[in-house]
């Protein structure tokens, strides 16, 4: 073949190949610390989950420390032209047995949160 078969065969070749698959982030991650506002020791057993998706938390160590992962949807689609992903969001929510509850809103992704519960009386 010559050149320019090559470079036709080339170009056909990479339109054909347009599938991109787009990974999409339907709900923050997190990490961090939950702590006790008035002693800030860490709390154990604290639940930590994302408004609006059941099913999806965490729960601090015995140093208080947890890590959220996201939950993700691939999607293949067939696009030769710029697309734009929309970043992960939501309301992280954060309980402990005599504290009171927190909700945190997180655009993106949270890492090193410290969070300080106060207790109820």
């Amino acid at each position: 073949m010559t050149t320019w078969r090559y470079a036709v065969a080339l170009s056909l070749l990479i339109c054909i190949s347009g599938c991109i698959e787009i990974t999409t982030y339907v709900s923050p991650s997190a990490s961090g610390t939950v702590v006790d506002a008035v002693s800030q020791r860490p709390i154990q057993g604290a639940t930590i989950s994302v408004d609006g998706h059941p099913g999806l938390f965490a729960q601090t160590d015995s140093g208080g420390e947890f890590f959220l992962v996201p939950t993700t949807r691939k999607t293949r689609i067939f696009v030769l032209t710029a697309y734009e992903s929309l970043p992960p969001g939501g309301t992280v929510v954060v309980s402990a047995d005599g504290y009171a509850l927190k909700e945190i809103v997180v655009n993106g992704s949270a890492n090193s949160l410290r969070v300080s519960l106060d207790r109820v009386r």
